[in-house]
């Protein structure tokens, strides 16, 4: 569902004009891209397990349903069988 963001890497222009360098070092340090970066890496994993725990209760709660089915299914055919030999007698 996450997908990792490369957020933190100079963008292409930078890469092409080596002399806006200085201007994007400058700007990174201005707007504190890097604070930002690792605020949004620590709210991103964050997500991540709370996505992760969300998922283990939902398949927790249909596995105990499932369970609870075949105890049914069970209960069900015992009876049956039970019915079956009383109407032979």
């Amino acid at each position: 569902m996450l997908g990792i963001v490369e957020v933190s890497d100079k963008p292409d222009p930078v890469w092409d004009y080596p002399e806006l360098d200085r201007l994007y070092l400058r700007l990174e340090d201005e707007y504190e891209l890097r604070e930002r970066f690792i605020a949004l890496e620590q709210k991103l994993a964050l997500i991540g397990k709370s996505v992760e725990t969300s998922l283990a209760i939902l398949q927790r709660d249909s596995s105990h349903r499932v369970e609870w089915y075949i105890v049914i299914l069970i209960v069900v055919e015992i009876v049956l069988s039970i019915y079956d030999l009383w109407g032979r007698a």
